[in-house]
């Protein structure tokens, strides 16, 4: 496996730091593709109405939406965060980001072990929808707490790895439906 000579500490620095790096344009493709992996879950759940309400439509279209605005207001490197307007400003659609899939993850665990439709993939996705959730939860202490902030880049990374598992689970779950 070939690792790109960043100069991040994946277990101390955020994922978001690479929106600052000479690979930024890998940076903005991840979160574009993961943009449009959430937008094409949310079109396809938005076609099994009533049967997935609205709700569960809606937050990865938010997560959607973050992701695409998130390249134009690159975060400040390692700690900064909060310091800057434009530190500041980039905490903003990043946790919308956060939030919105995991209520979309948990909202649609919850749907899917009450509605027989799903009958057989309660396990397949329920499991990485509850790890998303934790990956959110964990990463807003990563982010504020001096213990955590040592490892917040290993959160944000188990949480990013929950996500694109959740949505490829998701992703496979619609295509056999």
């Amino acid at each position: 496996m070939q690792v790109l000579p960043t100069g991040y500490d994946p277990v101390r620095d955020a994922i978001s730091d690479h929106g600052v790096g000479r690979h930024r344009g890998l940076y903005r493709g991840r979160l574009v593709a993961g943009g449009m992996a959430c937008l094409g879950d949310a079109l396809v759940l938005s076609g099994l109405h009533p049967s997935v309400p609205t709700f569960v439509v809606v937050m990865p279209t938010v997560n959607a939406a973050a992701r695409f605005l998130l390249p134009s207001i690159p975060t400040h490197r390692a700690g900064s965060r909060f310091q800057t307007v434009k530190g500041t400003v980039h905490m903003v659609p990043a946790f919308l980001a956060l939030g919105a899939v995991a209520a979309a993850a948990t909202s649609l665990s919850g749907l899917i072990t009450h509605d027989p439709e799903w009958n057989g993939a309660e396990g397949l996705i329920v499991t990485p929808g509850w790890l998303v959730l934790a990956g959110a939860v964990l990463c807003v202490p990563g982010l504020l707490g001096p213990r955590l902030q040592q490892i917040f880049g290993l959160i944000g990374r188990l949480f990013t790895v929950s996500v694109i598992t959740w949505l490829a689970v998701i992703s496979v779950e619609l295509i056999r439906r």
